[in-house]
């Protein structure tokens, strides 16, 4: 397969805005290396992406940072194909263990890596198919949240899963039923080769679904690591999915689409527990109505 490595030359300021446009655009997971002063920000898509048709449109969000009183520094947008051996070399270059929590650490399946204390709990990922390294902050805010909110034996439903990585931490964190969904076959692939990877294969499922369409199922918590746009049609279905007293914990919410989506959640009886940001990014957990509240 061939892949596209895409990449944004910018500066601290706009880092963060930059990284939600490449989202917009359906980056899952990007590298951050700073070079002479100056930020680069790549990300890598697979062919049928088509993310070289593409570029225009990513290169007039990044100059039209400036009406939003950022400054994108260069913003220069280049691309570059790679091969899929190629494609994984780039990534052992820049992917390294990082401690996410407390107690969570994600680790590349390449490098060995060893406990740092007993307690600490290590996920192995393999970001073959480009969904994902964990190392988000968006992902970041979800797995802080989880080890807060998440109590053992509760059952998890992960709506879009991506790599798969949330999913893993449920389990390592006490969850019992996990099931993952994702719409798209290369996440699928993805969360599947990742769950094998850390002894899940049995314990979690992978299937394929948009949001919560058509499930019945309730379940203690969902996990939602996805943008605004997905988040708001979610709210209302994740209201008939969860007990009462069950939790949702939201991630991808930039600050400025934050306010639309706690109203959205009080529309729908959803009691706001949290608010948890990190850099422009925004978690949120709450949970739905119990008897009496």
């Amino acid at each position: 397969m061939q892949w596209t490595k895409l990449s944004v030359l910018t500066n601290n300021e706009s880092q963060d805005a930059i990284v939600n446009i490449l989202m917009d655009f359906g980056s899952l997971g990007v590298e951050v290396e700073e070079q002479n002063n100056e930020i680069v920000i790549t990300s890598y898509f697979p062919e049928d992406f088509n993310i070289n048709d593409q570029i225009p449109l990513i290169q007039n969000r990044v100059e039209k940072l400036n009406e939003y009183g950022l400054n994108p520094g260069k913003g220069k947008v280049a691309s570059k194909e790679l091969s899929d051996n190629n494609w994984s070399k780039e990534w052992e270059k820049y992917y390294h263990a990082t401690r996410i929590t407390k107690y969570l650490t994600i680790s590349p399946v390449w490098e060995k890596y060893k406990k740092s204390f007993e307690q600490e709990m290590v996920i192995k990922l393999n970001p073959q198919k480009a969904f994902g390294t964990g190392v988000h902050p968006t992902t970041k805010l979800c797995m802080q949240a989880m080890e807060i909110y998440l109590r053992e034996n509760q059952s998890i439903l992960d709506v879009g899963t991506g790599s798969g990585v949330l999913s893993i931490a449920a389990k390592l964190l006490g969850a019992d039923s996990v099931k993952a969904y994702d719409y798209d076959d290369n996440a699928i692939d993805s969360a599947k080769v990742n769950i094998e990877l850390n002894g899940y294969k049995n314990e979690i499922s992978v299937s394929k679904n948009s949001l919560l369409d058509g499930l019945k199922e309730k379940s203690d918590v969902i996990l939602a690591n996805m943008l605004p746009e997905a988040v708001l049609p979610l709210i209302p279905q994740a209201k008939e999915t969860l007990y009462a007293g069950g939790f949702i914990i939201i991630s991808g919410i930039i600050n400025e689409k934050l306010d639309i989506t706690l109203q959205t959640l009080q529309s729908n009886d959803f009691i706001l527990d949290q608010v948890m940001t990190l850099g422009d990014w925004r978690g949120i957990v709450a949970h739905l109505k119990g008897e009496g509240e």
